[in-house]
């Protein structure tokens, strides 16, 4: 399994993860292809990125990193569309792709948020990875204190 730095999402085929979310009933995957067609979200600014886990060529994942939109604040990165492929769950995509995140917000960012669905595994998967659990914070579920990482 590969991670790659997403340059130009249209390279990449994601039907599969688009019919695979959508038949779970999740509608961020569709979501981040067409923001990011339509160039409200390119993952461009400052600190942001994207990325795909691939195997054998194939795109079974892929997760982001945005400013948090729904905070003025340039040092706080928000987890975005993190999603796996259902059939290659359990093998550590999900952990690689998130910790692969959590090392590039070091760069930039010192807190990172994320809005969790009622999805145990992922809310397992945060937990393991480092974020906290928070109740009352608008828009964040999860929210992990990071300090940069001196470059």
């Amino acid at each position: 399994m590969k991670i790659e730095r997403v340059t130009s999402l249209e390279q990449y085929d994601l039907d599969l993860l688009i019919a695979d979310s959508v038949s779970e009933g999740y509608k961020f995957i569709r979501k981040l292809v067409d923001e990011y067609a339509k160039w409200s979200n390119k993952f461009d600014k400052s600190g942001e990125s994207l990325f795909v886990a691939k195997i054998d060529g194939e795109v079974i994942g892929v997760g982001g990193l945005n400013v948090d939109p729904y905070l003025n604040l340039p040092d706080v990165g928000r987890v975005r569309h993190l999603y796996v492929l259902r059939k290659n769950r359990g093998s550590g995509v999900g952990e690689k792709l998130l910790n692969t995140i959590i090392d590039e917000a070091r760069k930039h960012f010192r807190v990172l948020r994320l809005s969790s669905t009622d999805n145990t595994v992922a809310e397992n998967l945060y937990i393991k990875c480092g974020f906290s659990k928070v109740e009352g914070i608008n828009k964040a579920s999860h929210i992990m204190e990071i300090s940069k990482r001196i470059l």
